[in-house]
């Protein structure tokens, strides 16, 4: 089920992507933009897997540090609410141990991590004992979400 999101989500994404991104390369001069070229577009991945699926956790914070290393978007974010805010549960022996590097490697990549304070809430999280701290928290993330995708941002949710 998982798979089948991630796909619909990055399909709806390349639909809305300019054609002469998706065209095939062809020994004629391309009108596509250099490799180099940075979009003004977001990127924002979705976090809502808890401790249940570690390796998908640790995927996400993987994942954006790449995109935003290339430099190539205006924005690089991560919205974190349901289950998923157990990653910065200071608290929660169970969390993989690399879990939190990967998620300061985003950070110094220049990701944006958001957390939903209404799924802190839920969840029980004390946000004084958040490891590591997010760039922000949110009363709402579904509030966030909508606000990016207004704005034209590609969404992968994990």
């Amino acid at each position: 089920m998982t798979r089948k999101l991630v796909s619909v989500f990055l399909l709806g994404a390349l639909a809305s992507a300019p054609t002469t991104a998706l065209a095939a390369p062809s020994s004629k001069a391309s009108h596509a933009s250099p490799p180099s070229a940075r979009s003004e577009r977001a990127l924002v991945f979705v976090l809502t897997t808890g401790l249940e699926d570690a390796q998908t956790m640790t995927s996400v914070f993987r994942h954006a540090a790449s995109a935003a290393a290339q430099r190539r978007l205006r924005e690089v974010a991560i919205v974190v609410y349901g289950r998923g805010v157990q990653a910065f549960d200071g608290r929660l022996k169970a969390r993989p141990a690399d879990l939190v590097e990967h998620i300061a490697k985003a950070k110094r990549a220049g990701v944006r991590v958001i957390l939903c304070a209404q799924a802190l809430d839920k969840m029980g999280v004390d946000r004084a004992r958040l490891d590591p701290a997010p760039t922000d928290i949110v009363p709402n993330a579904m509030t966030t979400l909508v606000d990016y995708v207004a704005r034209d941002a590609a969404v992968v949710s994990y």
